[in-house]
């Protein structure tokens, strides 16, 4: 009798144990995403089968992602612009922008801007039988932001050019308070500026020529702007904002090998690693 209630006692902590590790794997399926600013995020797989796509770009009226991705051998540079539309995860191509790789989006105006080795071209986003309209030539360009005008920089010089409107007539307009090489560019909802260099990461304050220095990655991959307008930054293993009160760097989730950044109409974070566009959902955990 003593033995079977022995064997009874073994038998129901082995049950326990068991449940207590199937409930534990249960909530390790459940849970596995990516946490930002400390809550649970779920990843939902939007884009697959690309080759590090760059350059997101979010048309909030469409809900279609855009982006840029390599269609050369690994060990190539060759680009080409991508797009995905709702309730699609296959992408289809933008063929008129010869080695398209930048991408900027007016969201007020549902026009985007695609940047190639060519020239700039123009897309209205209202409707379906709009035209792809080049509208700057002899020009290869690295990176572009929309913030009331049209800012870009050329490759390989890396200076900025804002695209100013005048008398019905446009032209590229060098700013020359940015004297160097700068690799990326964004104008947040203070109107300071961002830049980044091969030093890293600088705030030019609104009105003013002063540079605060971020201390943190000195490589970005892009600069994003949100719904609210708070700048975000990606480095190659994470998010970043800017704190202006202590002027430092906060990482706000850690995601590894990012290579690009948007944010939907709901202000959820869109990002790409080298294969995959994931949009991240807030969900209990």
């Amino acid at each position: 009798m003593k033995n079977f209630l022995m064997l009874c006692f073994v038998c129901l902590i082995a049950a326990a144990t068991l449940s207590d590790a199937n409930s534990s794997t249960a909530d390790k399926e459940k849970c596995e995403g990516i946490h930002v600013r400390d809550k649970f995020h779920k990843k939902v797989v939007i884009g697959m089968g690309l080759n590090r796509p760059y350059q997101l770009a979010y048309d909030h009226h469409n809900h279609k992602i855009f982006f840029s991705y390599n269609i050369g051998k690994d060990d190539e540079d060759s680009f080409e612009i991508g797009y995905i539309e709702k309730g699609h995860i296959k992408h289809k191509v933008l063929k008129e922008v010869e080695n398209g790789f930048a991408i900027a989006i007016n969201n007020n105006d549902n026009v985007v801007y695609f940047g190639g080795s060519d020239g700039i071209y123009k897309l209205h986003l209202k409707t379906n039988d709009s035209v792809t309209e080049k509208i700057l030539s002899h020009q290869n360009i690295w990176d572009m932001f929309f913030k009331h005008h049209l800012y870009f920089i050329v490759y390989p010089s890396q200076k900025l050019y804002k695209y100013e409107h005048s008398k019905n007539k446009t032209k590229p307009e060098h700013q020359k308070s940015i004297h160097e090489k700068i690799f990326q560019f964004a104008i947040d909802g203070d109107d300071d500026k961002f830049i980044t260099n091969e030093t890293g990461l600088y705030r030019i304050k609104n009105g003013t020529d002063h540079r605060i220095f971020y201390e943190g990655p000195k490589i970005y991959r892009a600069i994003e702007i949100d719904n609210k307008g708070v700048a975000h930054f990606s480095g190659q293993n994470g998010i970043f904002v800017a704190n202006k009160k202590n002027d430092t760097l906060e990482k706000i989730a850690h995601v590894k090998n990012i290579f690009g950044l948007a944010f939907d109409s709901n202000n959820n974070i869109i990002y790409s690693d080298p294969h995959e566009i994931v949009k991240l959902v807030p969900e209990e955990c």
